[in-house]
């Protein structure tokens, strides 16, 4: 570097820049600087040939340009000698403090192994302390052979280190970082990935460089295209071919964007055919057809999502997979459903993955196809999916007169428990359905009357609980069915009926929610919870003569229910005195529904409630 330049020279701009220029060159080199608008010493190099610029016939060039150059009669134009001698010396200093400075950055990074930090320096920047120590505790800690697979914390301080380091368009992220950022967006959404990268600099690439990634690999999905491939790959890694399906849809915000990896549009209506529906259907070249789509089809306010979840062999759980995601207006029939069903079934049979079952939420469309594709009091008069060559069997013992799923299945079908947790809250919330169990109403007005006479201690409730903003709130549903809830409400007179309803509640809950309920309480649970349905539709099903109110509940949650009737019980009595061959004796032709007597405590499930006034006998374990 010029002995005549300062050290920092290369980050001379503005005000400091053209001072130093003015010393070099003169002021009219200052100006005409100005006029091309550099205004740095980076910009100046970035310059090839900057007498060039006065070739151009331009009115503020036409001032400068008689001070630094002559013009011949022939239009050619040629700079002065000493202009050109001292601006020329001025940048050929420059590009000399350029290369010195990037041959003193290589010869400290080449001689790091020797570096020796003073005690002034450590002490300025104790963290040096910190991380000398931490890399010291690391190769006490790790074996030879551990070099070659460091930590992902080693590799997010190597990457941030070498990022500060360089200028922000040349960041550089290995695969581990990678890979945590991806992890860290599906996880935690766009806010909070924006959050940590934008207070951890270096440290994470920008959102479309993840989309980038996504596209360059085969994590990018394709509108209604179903990835049966990458769902054997994926079952293959998880090492089972057993899986159960879903299907739901979401709202979304009615958008129309452009895919320029399948030159389609995404946002419109997905058509069906068959049930199924078609890929890139929105793909045109016209802007006429264009244009007809934007005024006569609708934007789809919903994304259907069909879902696989893989059954395993062990504890562990896996992942589940998504499989196809398409706009959806919601405007099909439940033979489209079946029929969609039935194809992604047989496709996936052709992958060798055998899928067991549906489920999905209740709305009425999904709650027939699940009674039409098991046979459950209703048929289909072309489709017999239970004589298909891939159904299943299961022995069912004559004298079961209460079990009504017929003995061959393609698939079973299951209403999200979750989902139907809600909606048996959410119905105590509607003002119209006027809801009875015998001549008790079931109404929350008993929790309220709780919440008023017991205190929050007792019941842990309140108001927020019993009348939620939020209609899927399902930490509600737990509260409100809680055994401490339950014990309050037997001091309220006539709250029977809440507490059988709560009671229904809760045993979904045990039974098809909670993971650490053992088996025989699932299974107890489960009855339970068909065969109380069972009665309650029978009661209802009882002349007018008991005054029954003219307006009733709708029959969605009971169908729902039923949908959760288990297949396949052995003809045993386990050791807790459950008989799961009920007796047929118990069930009339008056009353089809009918149900043994079932306590409403099981044997072992820690949230068994106290017994209750309609409750049968207690229960005996000997």
């Amino acid at each position: 570097m010029s002995k005549s330049l300062p050290t920092n020279i290369l980050n001379y701009c503005d005000d400091d820049f053209y001072e130093l220029v003015k010393q070099k060159c003169g002021s009219d080199v200052v100006e005409f600087l100005k006029v091309l608008n550099i205004s740095s010493v980076q910009s100046l190099l970035g310059v090839n040939n900057l007498f060039e610029w006065l070739e151009f016939n331009s009115e503020k060039l036409r001032i400068i340009k008689n001070k630094l150059a002559f013009q011949h009669d022939n239009g050619f134009i040629e700079v002065r000698w000493g202009v050109r001698t001292s601006l020329e010396r001025f940048i050929r200093d420059l590009r000399a403090a350029s290369d010195g400075d990037q041959d003193v950055t290589e010869q400290v990074v080449s001689q790091t192994d020797r570096m020796t930090l003073s005690s002034d320096f450590l002490q300025k920047h104790p963290v040096l302390k910190s991380l000398i120590n931490l890399y010291q505790t690391i190769d006490s800690q790790n074996h030879e052979n551990d070099l070659e697979n460091p930590s992902f914390l080693t590799s997010l301080l190597d990457n941030i280190s070498n990022n500060l380091c360089r200028s922000k368009n040349a960041y550089r992220y290995n695969d581990y970082v990678l890979r945590f950022a991806v992890s860290l967006y599906v996880q935690g959404g766009k806010n909070a990935y924006e959050f940590v990268r934008l207070n951890i600099p270096g440290a994470l690439p920008s959102i479309s460089t993840l989309q980038r990634l996504a596209i360059n690999t085969e994590l990018r999905i394709t509108e209604a295209d179903f990835r049966f491939d990458s769902l054997a790959t994926h079952m293959n890694t998880v090492e089972t071919n057993i899986s159960f399906a879903s299907e739901d849809c979401t709202a979304v915000v009615k958008k129309i964007s452009y895919d320029n990896a399948t030159n389609s549009f995404i946002g419109f209506t997905t058509p069906l055919k068959n049930g199924l529906p078609i890929p890139l259907h929105y793909q045109t070249e016209s802007f006429e057809q264009l244009r007809d789509w934007f005024l006569n089809k609708d934007c789809s306010p919903l994304l259907n999502i069909h879902m696989i979840q893989p059954i395993t062999r062990t504890d562990m759980s896996s992942n589940p997979f998504l499989l196809s995601a398409y706009g959806t207006d919601s405007e099909y029939k439940s033979i489209d459903i079946i029929r969609r069903w039935t194809w992604i079934f047989e496709q996936t049979m052709l992958k060798n993955i055998r899928i067991v079952g549906y489920s999905t939420d209740g709305d009425p469309k999904y709650l027939r196809a699940m009674r039409l594709a098991t046979g459950f009091f209703a048929s289909l008069s072309n489709i017999k999916l239970n004589s298909h060559n891939d159904a299943f069997h299961i022995k069912i013992p004559k004298n079961w007169s209460w079990y009504f799923l017929y003995d061959r299945q393609l698939f079973l079908c299951f209403q999200d428990a979750t989902h139907l947790c809600t909606k048996l809250r959410n119905r105590l919330l509607s003002s119209t359905a006027n809801m009875l169990i015998g001549n008790r109403h079931i109404s929350l007005d008993c929790l309220s009357t709780l919440i008023n006479k017991f205190s929050k201690l007792h019941h842990n409730l309140v108001k927020s609980d019993i009348f939620p903003k939020d209609r899927q709130n399902f930490n509600s549903c737990i509260k409100i069915c809680s055994d401490d809830v339950i014990k309050c409400l037997l001091n309220i007179p006539n709250t029977e009926g809440m507490i059988i309803y709560l009671r229904l509640l809760r045993s979904i809950m045990i039974a098809y929610i909670d993971k650490e309920t053992v088996f025989i309480d699932r299974l107890y649970h489960a009855w339970f919870s068909v065969f109380l349905s069972r009665w309650w539709r029978g009661c209802l099903e009882i002349p007018r003569s008991f005054n029954t109110p003219t307006r009733l509940s709708q029959d969605n949650i009971y169908a729902a229910l039923r949908t959760i009737d288990l297949a396949g019980l052995g003809e045993n009595t386990y050791e807790y005195g459950i008989r799961s061959t009920l007796m047929k004796q118990q069930s009339s032709s008056s009353n089809p529904y009918g149900s043994p007597s079932i306590p409403y405590a099981s044997p072992s499930n820690p949230y068994a409630s106290p017994s209750i006034p309609y409750a049968s006998p207690s229960w005996n374990r000997s």
